[in-house]
């Protein structure tokens, strides 16, 4: 995305007339405060004013600080307290390549190198030891997690089994935004630079939608700086996909570098959907045919098999049981992408549950019993087993990480001086 080129007249004009409607926007200014006072304790260690306007100024960077940024602020630095002192109680550890490889993955996620990434947040006014602080929270909390947890978790071919499948999808995420796009050209930098925080602090989509009409340099200006299609989080670089993944509607993220230009985007709306392209699904189902078509007798022999078969386990033997005169290469176990399927087949299988039998087709004097096994994504577009079994384990190691924190915090002495 680029900032469409503007004249330095027009741009210039609409300056003074923006500096004076963002103006509205900004927050009232907090009183004079000793920076290294301490704000509040977590049993008995003080976390400063300083800390937290360098928590502050982070999560802003990485476009996490929502509504209320000092609020934000403060649960995450408590967060971080409780886990670092739970690590030390129980005589955790970080070597210097442990640190070293946890700011080189961090960084990694925005494309950036570790000097790239802490040159950039010097430049915003982060401090070095408040990345590093945070990183070594997060590596030695998870060893822990990993250490105290792994051992008690086990992931079953069932379960990946179900991931594979299409109810197991992991929604897919898409949203809606409207952008600010300003020019990075250096005759406009003076101006620009005074309008960036008054946009950070921007908090509806109406002042939002404002601002963009006054100033942003996109195509997208004279609308609000709408920008009217669902987009997939996915296909969002790091760190605005995965902000607007899980932030409130309404957070505003930026500014990010683009080429020639500084991007704003605000989220406007989320919806989640677990829709899987019918190429990409496939069913696993057994059909047999019984001789007769729709007769009375075939009707109440299907019956029977439906009230016998739990699962396609089952279904061969009843169905056996049911029509002894069909030798056992009758039933078809069959595997079908949906774009495989007849029509009809495909309207009777995509009616039923995994375990659910249909028998409306006939097919020549045949009646057509399918039972569906299972409506999962095709093989070779799904991912290796191995890939699923870390992901549930990560997912399961998450959750108890937040048990644990959460026991930590009731048992916690935290009070303000």
């Amino acid at each position: 995305m680029r900032a469409s080129p503007l004249r330095p007249a027009p741009f210039k004009a609409v300056l003074a007339l923006a500096l004076s409607v963002l103006a509205a926007f900004g927050a009232p200014v907090a009183k004079a405060q000793s920076p290294f006072a301490a704000a509040l304790y977590v049993n008995d260690d003080a976390i400063t004013n300083y800390e937290i306007t360098q928590k502050m100024r982070f999560l802003e960077f990485l476009g996490a600080a929502g509504d209320n940024p000092r609020e934000r602020a403060i649960e995450r630095l408590i967060e971080d307290r409780l886990q670092m002192q739970e690590v030390t109680r129980l005589g955790g550890r970080l070597t210097p390549d442990d640190l070293a490889t946890g700011l080189t993955e961090f960084a990694a996620r925005a494309n950036l190198t570790t000097e790239e990434m802490l040159t950039q947040m010097a430049a915003a006014g982060i401090d070095r030891e408040t990345v590093v602080e945070f990183i070594r929270a997060g590596v030695m909390w998870r060893a822990l997690i990993q250490t105290r947890y792994r051992g008690q978790i086990q992931v079953t071919d069932s379960q990946i089994d179900q991931a594979l499948s299409v109810e197991g999808v992991q929604p897919t995420t898409e949203i809606l935004i409207s952008e600010i796009f300003l020019p990075a050209d250096e005759q406009f930098a003076e101006a620009v630079q005074r309008i960036i925080p008054q946009i950070q602090r921007i908090r509806s989509e109406t002042e939002f939608s404002n601002a963009a009409r006054q100033v942003s340099a996109a195509p997208s200006g004279p609308s609000g700086g709408r920008v009217d299609r669902w987009i997939n989080v996915a296909g969002l670089p790091e760190p605005m996909g995965g902000v607007m993944a899980s932030a409130p509607v309404g957070t505003v993220i930026g500014p990010l570098d683009m080429p020639g230009a500084y991007a704003f985007f605000q989220l406007r709306a989320r919806r989640e959907s677990r829709a899987v392209p019918a190429e990409a699904t496939a069913l696993d189902f057994r059909r047999v045919g019984l001789p007769g078509g729709r007769s009375e007798a075939n009707l109440a022999r299907v019956e029977r098999i439906r009230a016998g078969t739990d699962s396609c386990t089952d279904f061969n033997a009843i169905a056996l049981r049911e029509a002894p005169e069909l030798p056992g290469e009758a039933i078809e176990e069959l595997s079908r992408r949906l774009t495989e399927l007849s029509a009809a087949e495909r309207t009777e299988l995509e009616r039923l549950n995994p375990g659910q039998i249909s028998a409306n087709l006939v097919e020549g004097d045949r009646l057509q019993v399918m039972m569906l096994c299972a409506r999962r994504v095709s093989e070779d577009l799904a991912p290796p087993r191995e890939e699923v079994r870390v992901g549930l384990m990560n997912r399961a190691l998450e959750g108890q990480a937040l048990v644990y924190l959460q026991r930590l915090r009731a048992e916690a002495d935290i009070r303000y001086p």
